[in-house]
């Protein structure tokens, strides 16, 4: 008879976050797909902040405070404690916005590069790299943002480098190769993608190439500008104060068709134009979604960064102050609480423009007095 994982017997006790006991006593813990059950004890996997499972004892740290023990799961702690960690780290991924539209190739190994080795999961997907350490937050690596792969020996690992940080992940044994070979073959048939539909080098997903980097600028943006957007693009070009930046993306919240360009786009991704005015950068999707106008006060790297880091993701950028209140029953509330690119997003947004009759005004209005 087999046993289920995400069952056992357990001694539980939750505590609030002055450390006073609230609830106790002894019931069956279950792990559904996105909580944990035990007793009249319920709680979100998103709220597990940190998780300890050693000495046949499992501690769960939660959102906004407090914590809930589980102790006595006899002969059942090692399977146990195994399938919640990985629930909820893939409940994780998720609420920090870091999955994929597609399942991942998974690769267990460790991070390298601080004091000790840290055992972590590697998720491969077409547009991303995943990293899911055992016991802390996960983190997204997307691939148009990587300048630098390479398979090293000493110690045995696969590098990840992109302009700001440097992933090092190893202890993947005899999978390093097969690790490393998967993300090349991610890379290259996106470069492929892009080249085959831009006709020129030079572009990723989700990174915008300034326009003296492009060969012939205006064509390439008017072939991918949606009629409909055609007089957007115009005038923001015209407000331009420095070189504006033109980006495809392929978008991992697609949503209804939208506004479609005179060359046709791949399946899921978008173009957009990345425009410097002043000390504000407007984002403005040329064609794939039903997208709004986003006016940033930040610099127009920082603002590229952070969107590719999002891939795009325009749902939880589009809440309002209401919506994106933190509490128990927000959906997006672990990725409002700690994804910082999110954060620093919606912290420098000025203006969300909405592609009506009165959007030249508004554009000018957003403009004039953010500057």
């Amino acid at each position: 008879m087999t046993t289920d994982p995400r069952r056992a017997p357990a001694t539980f006790a939750q505590s609030d976050a002055g450390g006073a006991v609230t609830q106790h006593g002894e019931a069956e813990a279950v792990i559904g797909d996105d909580a944990l059950g035990v007793g009249p004890v319920t709680v979100s996997l998103l709220d597990a902040d940190a998780l300890r499972a050693a000495d046949y004892r499992i501690e769960l740290d939660l959102w906004p405070g407090g914590r809930l023990v589980l102790t006595q799961l006899g002969r059942r702690f090692d399977a146990f404690s195994a399938e919640l960690r990985r629930i909820r780290n893939q409940a994780r991924v998720a609420g920090l916005l870091a999955h994929g539209i597609t399942m991942p190739d998974v690769f267990s190994g460790a991070l390298l590069g601080g004091e000790s080795p840290r055992p972590a999961d590697l998720q491969v997907y077409d547009t991303h790299v995943t990293l899911v350490p055992q016991d802390a937050d996960p983190w997204q690596v997307p691939l148009g943002a990587v300048t630098a792969l390479r398979a090293q020996d000493d110690p045995p690992a696969v590098a990840l480098e992109t302009d700001t940080t440097s992933t090092i992940i190893g202890q993947l044994a005899r999978r390093r190769d097969a690790c490393h070979a998967l993300i090349v073959n991610n890379l290259e048939a996106q470069r492929h993608l892009l080249v085959d539909l831009t006709g020129q080098e030079g572009f990723a997903d989700g990174r915008g190439v300034p326009r003296p980097q492009i060969g012939g600028f205006a064509g390439l943006a008017e072939r991918f500008t949606a009629a409909e957007r055609a007089p957007c693009a115009s005038a923001l070009l015209a407000a331009a104060s420095a070189e504006p930046r033109l980006g495809f993306v392929r978008l991992l919240d697609p949503d209804a068709e939208g506004p479609r360009s005179p060359t046709a786009l791949p399946e899921g991704w978008a173009a957009f134009l990345l425009v410097p005015v002043g000390a504000l950068t407007v984002l403005e999707i040329l064609a794939g979604p039903a997208a709004a106008t986003y006016v940033f006060k930040e610099g127009i790297d920082a603002v590229n960064r952070d969107l590719q880091m999002l891939h795009f993701r325009r749902a939880p950028l589009a809440l309002t102050a209401e919506q994106a209140e933190v509490t128990p029953a927000n959906p997006h509330r672990l990725a409002l609480r700690r994804l910082e690119p999110l954060r620093r997003l919606r912290a420098c947004t000025t203006a969300r423009l909405i592609h009506n009759a009165g959007w030249a005004e508004a554009l000018r209005s957003a403009l004039l007095s953010r500057a």
